[in-house]
């Protein structure tokens, strides 16, 4: 029932320029009046009532076609009665033209001729200056993105080259070394008791010292080198913590190098005080600072006497 009254009212809607002139607006006709013109449209179109959906159906698709074609040529007219109208709006400025200035009209029309063609030459100027640049920008970025790729590529195989060195990153361009820990040792004097036969008979007591090497853990030495990996002289500051198997920090060491040149790797050694009678489980390091430089401070001038070297007479 809902498709059978959504097709009746489009149906109305349809047909509605076909339904008899009863002299009335649409808004003031009354619902009866309405009802009449719309089930004699109906009746026209052999519909009732009793008429199955699929009829309602067909008779919606004919009149859709006949209102899209319909629909189409009022567009066609439409576009037809424009160029009309702007052919005719040509032909009044030509006639006006032709009465204002009588016979330097053949004047004025070749001064507006040449005045369309400087304008179309200006405006193929400037579209030609936009494509050049438009042009340019892509050939730029072109450029740029080629030399991002190969500084990039310069610099992978930079980190290639160091690290088959035995280097790694550790953050702003440093690189540390593969390095190397050592403990100290420690003497611990052992006293022993053995027994001898005495020569009166029967035995004593004998000590004896033997002295025993074993790793002092508390003291620790460490040695690698750092290099600079960015293309500017610069002072760095590294940290190295040691820690054993609970987390727990157990010794520290700082190393600073001042005036770093670039692709220069620095060794240092250090010595430290541990915090435990066990060997550290885990290292960490991290990159304090990594300024670069101050320039050098110029000579001072020399003290009397001439540029030259020569003295005062």
């Amino acid at each position: 029932m809902h498709l059978v009254a959504a097709a009746v009212c489009q149906l109305i809607i349809l047909m509605g320029p076909t339904a008899p002139d009863v002299g009335q607006a649409p808004e003031s006709m009354d619902a009866a009046t309405l009802k009449g013109l719309a089930e004699q449209s109906l009746k026209r179109e052999g519909l009732s009532s009793g008429s199955f959906a699929s009829e309602l159906w067909s008779a919606l698709v004919r009149h859709a076609e006949e209102m899209i074609t319909l629909r189409q040529q009022a567009l066609r007219h439409a576009s037809e009665i424009a160029a009309l109208t702007a052919q005719l709006d040509e032909y009044k400025q030509f006639i006006a033209d032709h009465e204002q200035h009588g016979q330097n009209f053949a004047a004025y029309q070749a001064i507006l001729e040449e005045t369309r063609r400087l304008t179309s030459a200006q405006t193929a100027l400037k579209r030609q200056q936009e494509q050049f640049e438009k042009a340019r920008k892509r050939e730029a970025a072109r450029q740029r993105q080629a030399q991002a790729t190969q500084q990039q590529n310069q610099a992978k195989a930079a980190n290639k080259r160091l690290e088959k060195l035995g280097f790694a990153p550790i953050g702003q361009d440093v690189w540390l070394s593969k390095s190397a820990y050592d403990y100290a040792s420690k003497t611990i004097p052992e006293h022993r008791i053995s027994y001898q036969p005495l020569p009166g008979g029967g035995v004593g007591p004998v000590t004896t010292i033997e002295n025993r090497e074993e790793i002092d853990y508390t003291q620790m030495t460490i040695s690698g080198s750092l290099l600079n990996a960015s293309s500017e002289v610069r002072n760095m500051g590294v940290a190295f913590v040691f820690r054993d198997a609970h987390e727990n920090q157990i010794g520290q060491e700082t190393v600073v190098i001042e005036n770093a040149r670039p692709d220069v790797p620095y060794p240092f050694t250090g010595e430290l005080r541990m915090a435990s009678d066990q060997p550290f489980a885990s290292m960490t390091s991290w990159v304090l600072y990594a300024d670069p430089a101050p320039p050098p401070a110029p000579a001072p001038a020399p003290q009397g006497g001439s540029p030259t070297g020569g003295g005062t007479p």
